[in-house]
């Protein structure tokens, strides 16, 4: 039977149908040095894409932050101005535009003012933050399948009606944010949360 043989530096024989050959040392340094540089780069790779991911989640968690954050400004604007002045001011929640809007009114009575001129602001609510459904302090709700919007109207003396707007973050994880007619504070709360009715509503003044 025919042999056919190469003459290499010996490291490691290889034996096929009728021949044998060795490897070098060197292609064997080359051939380990290319298997660690692939397991190198699959490690920054899945390096890479934890990183992305948290990077990711801090981005969504930050962009909700700031939503809610001009969201409850806005609230707190219609309240200040109301204060201040002799007029009423308006924050209506749009479910159907995922939106909010703050307006004033002429007077106390609720004297209509040109949309023009009355719309003071407006922002919108995204898939980061969505707009769920709301309650107020009497407990009536209002959400996408009962009403198209809810509002809360601010007077001299405060809010008409407090409650909460119930929003969800991008993994539907739900906040409350908390609007308290007697103490006038505005708060964010984790959670769907449960809120009190005044002990003495028609008694708050608007």
């Amino acid at each position: 039977m025919p042999i056919c043989t190469a003459p290499m530096r010996i490291d490691k024989t290889f034996e096929g149908a009728g021949c044998q050959a060795t490897v070098p040392a060197d292609v064997q340094r080359r051939a380990f040095v290319l298997v660690e540089m692939l397991l190198v780069l699959i490690m920054v790779g899945l390096m890479t894409a934890l990183a992305m991911l948290n990077f990711s989640s801090a981005f969504t968690k930050a962009k909700f932050d700031r939503e809610v954050n001009n969201f409850i400004n806005v609230l707190k604007m219609a309240q200040n101005a109301a204060a201040e002045s002799d007029k009423r001011y308006v924050v209506i929640l749009n479910f159907d535009e995922q939106s909010y809007t703050l307006r004033q009114f002429d007077s106390l009575s609720l004297d209509v003012i040109p949309e023009e001129d009355a719309i003071i602001t407006t922002g919108y609510f995204s898939g980061e933050c969505y707009l769920d459904w709301v309650m107020f302090d009497d407990f009536e709700s209002a959400t996408e399948e009962t009403a198209y919007e809810a509002r809360f109207y601010a007077g001299h003396s405060g809010w008409q009606y407090g409650g909460k707007i119930v929003l969800l973050d991008v993994d539907g994880n739900p906040y409350s944010v908390v609007v308290n007619r007697l103490s006038r504070v505005i708060s964010l709360l984790p959670g769907d949360v449960e809120i009190l009715e005044p002990q003495y509503p028609e008694d708050v003044p608007f």
